[in-house]
């Protein structure tokens, strides 16, 4: 399978394209991010045959027909998000890319017949938000614009998108300002951790290797034009969470002091809390023959991978 990865980077982006990899496909990875910039969550695939990387912006109209016409992918997963860092530019970003993936695709699949055409797909990943209406940050804004304009672009031109939604990723090699790094990081180094509105924040919770092993089947065998839950109900209070974190903790690596959740506390109230999406999985483990791994493997895999790196860090310093 010949995938094309906008922000094949990023944590999502770097799982997809590491699993397509893996399992023997080929990637064009397309990343604005400059390529002297380490990322460490590709090191296993970089150099791997089957995977390529341009420096490009998904914007970039002209660039992105050429790299689909001479890449000639059998799908387009469309992940790239434009920083928050830069809130002048979001709106236009997220819409810029959003038309030059669709133009792209428009013009390519006109260049397909027979089986090639029937078969490809553009698969486009939605961060879902709660059903309880609640004031969008500006980057939800421009994100939730975009996907509006995908989907009903697509419709009018009869391009083949699927829409996934998903909740709250986590994994390694994960940005250590989200929820569930900031988590691990506290308690490994053995700082303590204050939750935020009484801990009582919910999300539902997906695994990063399910999330990328879903946008993958939507790829494969998703429906045109139609919309999938990516989700292993588990919807958790943030409390919940470190609980289950601490309780693993204790398994492996008993704290000295005590148990590790004596770390954790709470703070402020739940008045401001999130709440998750209503997500169902039960279409896309149907339809695309999805079989996630679960909230507790995916758990499992990602402390055992913080403790290997926390022991890489401390033998780093050791021999220093």
């Amino acid at each position: 399978m010949r995938v094309l990865v906008t922000g094949g980077c990023g944590f999502v982006g770097s799982a997809v394209v590491r699993l397509v990899v893996e399992s023997g496909g080929q990637v064009m990875n397309l990343d604005r991010r400059r390529r002297a910039t380490p990322t460490p969550a590709l090191n296993p695939i970089a150099n791997r045959e089957g995977y390529a990387r341009l420096e490009i912006d998904a914007a970039d109209r002209p660039m992105m027909r050429s790299v689909m016409r001479e890449f000639a992918p059998d799908a387009v997963i469309h992940l790239a998000a434009a920083p928050e860092s830069e809130p002048d530019a979001l709106l236009d970003s997220e819409i810029g890319m959003a038309h030059s993936v669709l133009e792209a695709s428009r013009h390519y699949i006109a260049t397909l017949a027979g089986e090639r055409r029937d078969n490809f797909r553009l698969v486009h990943l939605l961060r879902a938000e709660s059903d309880i209406p609640a004031a969008l940050t500006e980057a939800q804004a421009a994100r939730s614009t975009a996907a509006a304009l995908m989907d009903r672009w697509s419709r009018a031109c009869g391009l083949p998108l699927v829409t996934c939604a998903a909740g709250e990723a986590f994994g390694p090699w994960q940005s250590q300002t989200s929820f569930m790094a900031s988590l691990l990081s506290h308690l490994l180094y053995e700082r303590p951790i204050a939750l935020p509105n009484a801990g009582e924040s919910v999300r539902d919770w997906l695994p990063i290797r399910d999330l990328a092993t879903g946008l993958i089947a939507a790829a494969q065998f998703g429906a045109p034009q139609s919309h999938v839950d990516l989700s292993v109900d588990a919807e958790r209070r943030d409390i919940d969470v470190a609980e289950s974190v601490c309780a693993l903790l204790d398994e492996r690596i008993p704290h000295a002091a005590g148990p590790w959740m004596d770390l954790v506390s709470c703070t402020g109230d739940a008045t401001s809390a999130l709440l998750a999406p209503m997500l169902d999985s039960a279409e896309a483990e149907r339809d695309l023959g999805w079989q996630p791994q679960g909230f507790h493997t995916g758990l499992d895999r990602l402390l055992s991978w913080a403790l290997a790196s926390r022991a890489a860090v401390q033998a780093r310093v050791a021999a220093e």
